[in-house]
């Protein structure tokens, strides 16, 4: 049979309040249906308000892995601007605590097979340092280049907090779309996930050589509109998922319940 790979995508999660237990709630419910993600990917703000202060924060038990039962999948997640408000080392040494967490570093770039010959590679980006253009910003920049450039003809995936495109509450991204569109054009990248806005948005800008999957309804919920270029909206919590195999990639959108919202083909 034709190899399949599925990622859930969720953002702006650690919240501890009722959305995100019934977010939760949603993916096992798309997860029973549907069969188990390979993986779960965070496109950040995974605790809220301000992170985390250690390994052991007891936080990691209330806003995770408390809420988060029967997803025993990887999760690969990246650091928000509100883990910046805390120790965002302790998030990426949490992976030693819990293995199901993996956060190899601020950045990182993972390899995933969907069968044999179709591998996906995912370069996660580490936004909130980036945009305030703090030390080691071009680097960062270099070494997504390198990640991209390592793989030609896989299907890459970059995963960065803040939204490159969006028609929510934050809008475009200047700077993002200034210096990180032309490198993801130029490597041919497929898809671009992050959070941040918190709602769920995909968006096909024929000005961008990839596609913009906006992820963040997990824990908070935020009013967004239908932009030239949306494919597929939701608002009032809820997650994505992103389904390779040698063929196709869909993104689809769920809302709390894990019932489908919307899609966008690639």
């Amino acid at each position: 049979s034709e190899g399949t790979w599925e990622m859930y995508v969720l953002g702006d999660w650690g919240a501890g309040g009722s959305l995100q237990r019934q977010v939760a709630e949603g993916m096992r419910s798309l997860a029973r249906t549907s069969g188990m993600p390979n993986i779960i990917l965070s496109t950040g703000d995974n605790i809220y308000p301000s992170g985390v202060t250690s390994t052991a924060d007891p936080q990691w038990r209330t806003k995770y892995e408390q809420v988060y039962t029967g997803l025993d999948v990887p999760w690969w997640a990246i650091l928000g601007n509100h883990d910046y408000r805390g120790n965002v080392d302790a998030q990426v040494a949490y992976g030693s605590v819990n293995p199901r967490w993996n956060m190899p570093g601020r950045t990182w770039r993972q390899e995933f097979s969907v069968d044999p010959v179709t591998k996906v590679v995912l370069t996660a980006l580490d936004t909130t340092p980036l945009l305030q253009k703090k030390e080691g910003w071009k680097e960062q920049l270099d070494g997504l280049e390198r990640s991209l450039a390592a793989a030609p003809g896989a299907r890459h995936i970059v995963a960065g907090h803040h939204p490159l495109r969006s028609y929510g509450h934050y809008g475009d991204n200047d700077f993002l779309v200034r210096n990180v569109k032309p490198i993801l054009d130029r490597f041919s990248v497929m898809l671009y996930c992050s959070g941040h806005d918190h709602d769920l948005q995909a968006i096909r800008n024929p000005a961008d050589g990839f596609a913009c999957l906006v992820s963040g309804g997990g824990g908070g919920t935020r009013p967004t509109k239908r932009g030239p270029h949306t494919k597929a909206m939701h608002d009032g919590g809820g997650f994505a998922s992103v389904r390779l195999t040698s063929r196709t990639t869909t993104v689809r959108l769920h809302d709390r319940t894990g019932a489908t919202v919307g899609e966008m083909t690639l």
